[in-house]
């Protein structure tokens, strides 16, 4: 099995929650296939990055602290705090272990951008990547049932697990276009309007041999074996958002407030299933087409947090965010197909117990972070020393029921906790800086780079 999953936030993030979408379709006893999921991305997680190796370094603690050119991704307000024209872009590579114990490496182009200042006011521009999914990878069927499964169970029910070749390239980012303005030397209030763009292109084909019935082990992925080929192809999808923000000097010079509230853009998508004939002992399935319409949302979110400086070399941040994933399912079916039965007086496939069978909880991030400036005196400059630590909730979609079959489609995720530190470089014509945030089966590298025009 070979899979690549790349997310950032805002965070951000996506396609994944319309993992088990569905529409009931009214039959005779078998007339008709079960219904099928609109797509299927199940190991999808979402997660938002604050971008910016300072950032970073400082475990993402940053509503308060963003005073620089990221502020705009972060909390609009803090660009009032840039005195002087920009030009900044940031990468990210990443090293991390799936859920199956796969090590994969990459790379991307993060963020670019440019700041504008005009008396009180800052204008800024940046395009910030958000997912960068490349996803390939192959399973075979397996069962988990006795010799004599069901038709309903050849058909995909619980127990049969079909094989999948999956190969999905999705792309994600938005445009930020950023007004701040300096309402006194204590309070400043920003604004950023995003324009989100998804670019994807998948095609998922479902094995499943009807010979299985007849208590045959299954052949394999081969082309007899063809139950669904799902495909989505959107060249550009636009949808609007926003984010406000605000910084207030509570202590003059000394310590900081900030809060930021994002709103997640609502995308409209769907994808067409072709099902070729399929034939299970003396029934026969003829071959059709179908649409399956799904939505996909960015989580809204919003935090708070405090920037503290010590003194002229020791600064403290402390960022509460909170993000609301329940909306990656909102507006959609949360039922699981597979565990679906035939009813004989209504004519359709139903769910056991009526039940949303998934569902993903909010969840609520503690970001802490030091920056220590040492004085390296034969250079004549300060070192910044940045550590943080953050806590990462579990938050992939996951199966509500107990069963074991459900629950090893739709596994739910361990909580993490991230360490992070880095360091930098300022010069007069702009600044370098790096970061790394590591935690159990995730580790990030960062670099920033900035020039200051005259």
């Amino acid at each position: 099995m070979r899979w690549r999953e790349h997310v950032h936030i805002l965070v951000s993030p996506l396609v994944f929650i319309v993992a088990t979408l569905s529409v009931l379709t009214t039959s005779l006893a078998y007339a008709q296939r079960p219904p099928t999921s609109a797509l299927n991305l199940s190991y999808l997680e979402i997660d938002f990055i604050r971008p910016g190796a300072r950032a970073a370094a400082m475990g993402g603690a940053s509503i308060g602290a963003a005073q620089e050119e990221t502020a705009g991704l972060i909390n609009p307000a803090g660009l009032t705090y840039v005195k002087r024209p920009t030009v900044s872009a940031q990468m990210r590579v990443i090293t991390f272990t799936d859920r199956w114990g796969g090590n994969f490496v990459f790379s991307d182009p993060f963020t670019v951008g440019v700041i504008l200042p005009i008396k009180k006011f800052r204008f800024g521009f940046a395009r910030h990547q958000l997912i960068l999914d490349d996803t390939d990878f192959v399973t075979e069927q397996f069962l988990t049932i006795g010799s004599n499964p069901s038709t309903r169970q050849v058909l995909g029910g619980v127990g049969n697990f079909p094989g999948k070749e999956v190969d999905q390239i999705l792309v994600t980012f938005k445009d930020n276009w950023t007004i701040a303005y300096e309402i006194s030397k204590r309070l400043s209030i920003g604004l950023t309007a995003q324009h989100f763009i998804i670019l994807m292109n998948l095609r998922d084909r479902t094995f499943l041999d009807p010979e299985v019935a007849s208590g045959s082990a299954p052949r394999g992925n081969s082309a007899e074996t063809v139950y669904s080929i799902t495909t989505a192809e959107w060249e550009e999808a636009f949808r609007w958002a926003g984010s406000i923000g605000l910084t207030a000097n509570v202590i003059l010079d000394k310590l900081f407030f900030g809060a930021v509230a994002n709103r997640g853009a609502r995308f409209g998508l769907g994808s067409l299933i072709f099902l070729p004939e399929y034939k299970v002992d003396s029934q026969t399935f003829d071959a059709e087409f179908q649409f399956r319409p799904f939505d996909f949302k960015i989580p809204d979110s919003y935090g708070l947090g405090l920037y503290y400086r010590a003194n002229s070399r020791l600064n403290l941040t402390f960022d509460i965010f909170r993000i609301e994933y329940s909306d990656l399912l909102s507006g959609n079916d949360l039922n699981i197909v597979a565990d679906d039965e035939f009813n004989e007086q209504t004519k359709t496939y139903e769910d056991p117990d009526g039940q949303p069978d998934l569902t993903v909880a909010d969840a609520t991030e503690f970001h802490v972070g030091v920056e220590w400036l040492v004085k390296v005196q034969k250079l004549g400059l300060l070192l910044p020393l940045r550590f943080g630590v953050y806590t990462d909730p579990a938050h992939r979609i996951h199966a509500v029921s107990d069963d074991p079959d459900l629950q090893t489609l739709f596994p739910e995720a361990d909580d993490r906790v991230h360490f992070a530190f880095g360091t930098g470089l300022v010069f007069s014509y702009g600044k370098i800086d790096i970061a790394f945030d590591f935690s159990e089966n995730y580790n990030q590298l960062f670099l920033s780079w900035t020039l200051i025009l005259p």
